[in-house]
């Protein structure tokens, strides 16, 4: 697929930035605690901003691991198929994982504009407003949900191109067969 590079490159990035944020949040929670056992006084409001900070990440997180197809499926008969079989239920996957990225994605902008229609603060002494950090939560849902529609989309081509194969490489689970050998 063209762009397929792009997508997984792009993915990859927005992984790295889920995880450099979980470092980030790790550091503030530390600095928060030593500067609390040293009697500094000072308040960093590392849990708030650490909560916010989880959502993004893992929101953003959530597209790499598609492009890496590592998100669970159950695969009790799975692995007993033939290959034309398990293509079409890889691409089936991918599409619904489409369609639960996208409500996903469109459940989290409907909290962030319910959120600036009621100037909506959190009950806490940052006082930001609500819809700030939610807005990257949302962000990273939408990236998901474009990336799970590209991945559905290659998945398509490959079967108008009747690549089965290429198909179930591209979006299923990696398997064996009961003798050990990989299908």
């Amino acid at each position: 697929m063209i762009g397929a590079g792009l997508v997984d490159g792009a993915a990859r990035w927005s992984a790295r930035l889920g995880g450099a944020t979980i470092l980030l949040s790790a550091l503030l929670v530390s600095a928060e605690v030593i500067a609390r056992n040293l009697g500094l006084g000072i308040r960093l409001h590392a849990f708030e901003l650490t909560n916010y900070a989880f959502a993004a990440a893992v929101a953003f997180g959530l597209s790499f691991a598609a492009t890496q197809r590592a998100h669970i499926r159950i695969d009790v008969a799975y692995q007993f198929l033939p290959v034309s079989l398990r293509a079409l239920l890889d691409l089936l996957a991918m599409a619904l994982l489409t369609v639960m990225a996208t409500g996903m994605a469109w459940y989290a902008w409907k909290v962030v504009r319910k959120s600036l229609a009621l100037g909506a603060r959190p009950n806490s002494t940052l006082d930001i407003p609500l819809a700030i950090p939610q807005s990257f939560w949302a962000i990273g849902l939408s990236w998901f949900a474009l990336v799970s529609f590209l991945l559905t989309l290659q998945a398509l081509m490959q079967l108008a191109r009747r690549d089965l194969q290429a198909l179930h490489e591209s979006a299923g689970v990696g398997s064996e067969t009961p003798t050990g050998e990989t299908r």
